[in-house]
C-alpha cells in the first residue's frame, strides 16, 4: 500500500512511517521541514530508509496544502492517510493568527487534515478501498462539557494552549464521524483516541525548565510511540467500520464519542463551517 503520513520528523509520525516501511509499504512522509524530516531518517534501517520519500507540508497553510496535495495527486493512487501532525506548545500565551487569518492551533490541528484529506480524496477514491485515519486525544474525557465555539471558532477570544487544542481534537472526532457518514462504505475511516504519548527527549529539551520538570513524571508513564504507531497501522489494515464506531481507542475497540460530537445538527454545522474556512474543497467519492 501507498500511505501518507504528516508530520514524521519526530514521535508516532517518525515511528509510524518506519513501522510502515518495515511492513513493506510506500510511505509519503509530509513534513514541515524536509531537511529535519531526512536527519529523523538517517538511523533508520537502509531497506526501510528506501520506502519513505518525504514531501513538505505546512498545515498551517493553504497554498502549502493545495501544493503537497497536488504533487500527490500527480502520482497516482494512495491508499491510505493518516492525519498525525498537531501543534500543541504550553508555552504559547497568546493566540497566533496564521498567514491566511485562522488561529495557528484551529488551523494546524483541524482545518488543515482536513482540507488535506478533503484535496486527497481523488486520489484515495481511485484506490478503491482506502483508509483514513483522523487522531484526538484522550484528555476529551476530562471535558464531558466541551462543545465547538461556533461563534469563535478561531479562539483569539478565548485562547489558552490547552483549550484550543482540544477544541480542534474534538472538531476532529466529529469530522471523522461526518466523513464516515457521507463517504462510500468501502472507505476505512476511523479516530484514534490517543492518550498521553512519551515524549523525544528533543521535544523535550525545547520546553522551559518549569514544564519539563512538570511534565517528567507524567512522560515516564506515558505510552510508547511505537504502540501508538501499531494502533495507526491496525486502522489501515482493518476491516470499514460502520459511521456509528469511527472512534477507537489506541487497542483498538469502540469508545463512546465526546457528548456534543453525538449531535447530529452541531456536525453538520461544523462540516459547513470548516468547508467555508478551507475554500471549499471537492471531496471525491
Amino acid at each position: 500500500m501507498k500511505i501518507a503520513i504528516t508530520g514524521t520528523s519526530s514521535g508516532i509520525g517518525l515511528r509510524s512511517a518506519v513501522l510502515f516501511a518495515e511492513r513493506g509499504h510506500q510511505v509519503v512522509g509530509l513534513v514541515r521541514d524536509v531537511q529535519r524530516g531526512a536527519r529523523a531518517l538517517d538511523g533508520v534501517d537502509a531497506a526501510a530508509r528506501d520506502r519513505i520519500s518525504l514531501r513538505e507540508l505546512d498545515l498551517a497553510s493553504h497554498s502549502s496544502i493545495r501544493g503537497a496535495a497536488d504533487h500527490l495527486l500527480s502520482e497516482g493512487p494512495l491508499d491510505a492517510l493518516v492525519n498525525n501532525a498537531a501543534t500543541f506548545d504550553l508555552s504559547v500565551r497568546d493566540a497566533r493568527t496564521t498567514v491566511d487569518g485562522h488561529e495557528l492551533f484551529w488551523a494546524t490541528n483541524h482545518l488543515g487534515p482536513t482540507e488535506l484529506t478533503a484535496r486527497l480524496s481523488p486520489a484515495l477514491a481511485s484506490a478503491g478501498s482506502p483508509s483514513i485515519v483522523f487522531v484526538a486525544s484522550k484528555g476529551l474525557v476530562t471535558l464531558p462539557r466541551i462543545r465547538i465555539r461556533f461563534d469563535a471558532l478561531d479562539g483569539s477570544g478565548w485562547f489558552t494552549p490547552t483549550r484550543a487544542y482540544y477544541h480542534a481534537k474534538l472538531a476532529q472526532v466529529m469530522t471523522a464521524m461526518s466523513l464516515a457518514e457521507r463517504a462510500p462504505r468501502s472507505w476505512r475511516i476511523s479516530c484514534v483516541r490517543v492518550p498521553a504519548v512519551r515524549l523525544d527527549a528533543d521535544r523535550l529539551s525545547h520546553q522551559p525548565p518549569i514544564l519539563r520538570a512538570l511534565y517528567a513524571p507524567k512522560n515516564r508513564l506515558a505510552a510508547s510511540p511505537d504502540s501508538i504507531a501499531e494502533a495507526y497501522l491496525s486502522q489501515i489494515e482493518g476491516a470499514p467500520r460502520n459511521p456509528s464506531d469511527v472512534y477507537v481507542d489506541e487497542h483498538g475497540s469502540s469508545v463512546s464519542p465526546p457528548r456534543f460530537a453525538r449531535d447530529d445538527l452541531a456536525r453538520r454545522k461544523l462540516w459547513e463551517c470548516t468547508q467555508e474556512q478551507t475554500d471549499n474543497p471537492v471531496w471525491t467519492w
